[in-house]
């Protein structure tokens, strides 16, 4: 089914259409929120309000982009808005110290998490939405309204970030498409 019919389908209430879409995302979308949050409840809160949103608003969806990409810049706009509140929440409250302990202290995918979490946000977003979400670099853009080269430069610059912070622990990330 092409991005026009499923839309068309959408708009005029059929929630099968709806749920097909919900299935076909559900998990990447997670993935993104949980990028943001750190919390599996807080992201798939804050999905599901992405799904939501996306349905009220599918009478709005214009065709210059895929639905996926519709639907994945609701989704960082959402988890933007959430950062800002929670950072906020923060200063108020003086929330938790985020410092990662000795690298035996904390296991590998926590570890890495938590290295992307130090990232500028414009880097960070573009590491979470090639590595994580599995975007192209073309798709990135449209999200982040940045051209490829931008998308390209900002994942670039992450890798080398995220490869110093790993060298001065000592620690070295393998992935099975290469060394990070």
């Amino acid at each position: 089914m092409d991005d026009q019919d499923l839309m068309s389908r959408i708009r005029d209430g059929d929630q099968k259409s709806f749920m097909e879409l919900v299935d076909c995302y559900k998990k990447r979308i997670i993935t993104l929120c949980y990028s943001y949050t750190k919390d599996s409840y807080e992201a798939e809160d804050l999905s599901q309000d992405v799904f939501v949103t996306f349905y009220k608003n599918a009478a709005k969806f214009r065709s210059e982009c895929s639905v996926s990409t519709y639907l994945y810049k609701i989704a960082v706009s959402k988890c933007k808005d959430f950062k800002r509140k929670r950072s906020i929440k923060d200063m108020l409250f003086n929330g938790f110290n985020s410092e990662v302990g000795k690298i035996e202290e904390v296991d590998e995918k926590l570890y890495i998490r938590q290295c992307i979490a130090k990232l500028p946000n414009d880097i960070k977003i573009a590491i979470v939405l090639y590595y994580y979400v599995g975007l192209d670099q073309k798709e990135i853009g449209t999200i982040l309204n940045i051209s490829t080269r931008t998308v390209e430069g900002r994942i670039y610059r992450g890798k080398q970030r995220l490869r110093s912070m790993f060298s001065k622990e000592g620690t070295y990330v393998c992935r099975k498409n290469g060394t990070i």
